[in-house]
């Protein structure tokens, strides 16, 4: 489990972000750079059930942030065998940067949705500009999108009988 959004309450606001994990068989794994390359992990246990205290109660070393999750449940693993224990990782990040940080994960996903929208919205409007006999230079020209692309468009539309590897549609 990643940090984020971890523990926040229906009202999302006005209690420790980890409250609502059992402090018993919570452990947080930080990562906190060290000098050169690399992440010093930190695994951390809560010591008070109603503020954010913690305890370090193993250390280890990972390369990069990928790898923090795996190392910190290494660790977790090294003290304890219960099943029920819950990890979560965060690296340590001056907290504006991580915010922003955060945004930025925010702002790409909804660019590959609005992506994702346009891809939907020009596969609608390739078939209805070629059902009004526009060339495929043409609907490329209108649809930004190259002519090879308008001809796969058009292979895959389903209102023309056509699946990709029939035959091509006219050409210009």
């Amino acid at each position: 489990m990643n940090a984020e959004g971890a523990g926040v309450n229906a009202e999302g606001a006005g209690r420790a972000p980890l409250a609502d994990l059992p402090v018993d068989r919570t452990y947080i794994g930080r990562a906190v750079p060290r000098e050169g390359r690399g992440w010093r992990v930190q695994l951390e246990r809560r010591t008070n059930p109603d503020g954010p205290e913690t305890e370090v109660v193993a250390v280890g070393e990972c390369a990069t942030l990928e790898r923090l999750e795996e190392r910190a449940w290494e660790l977790v693993r090294s003290i304890t065998d219960d099943p029920d224990v819950r990890v979560i990782t965060a690296p340590r990040i001056d907290d504006e940067l991580m915010m922003r940080v955060v945004g930025a994960w925010r702002a790409m996903a909804d660019a590959k949705r609005a992506e994702a929208d346009a891809a939907r919205q020009v596969r609608a409007v390739v078939g209805e500009l070629r059902d009004l006999g526009l060339s495929v230079t043409d609907i490329a020209f209108l649809t930004h999108v190259s002519r090879g692309r308008v001809s796969q468009l058009l292979a895959q539309d389903p209102r023309r009988g056509r699946r990709s590897g029939d035959a091509r549609p006219r050409s210009d």
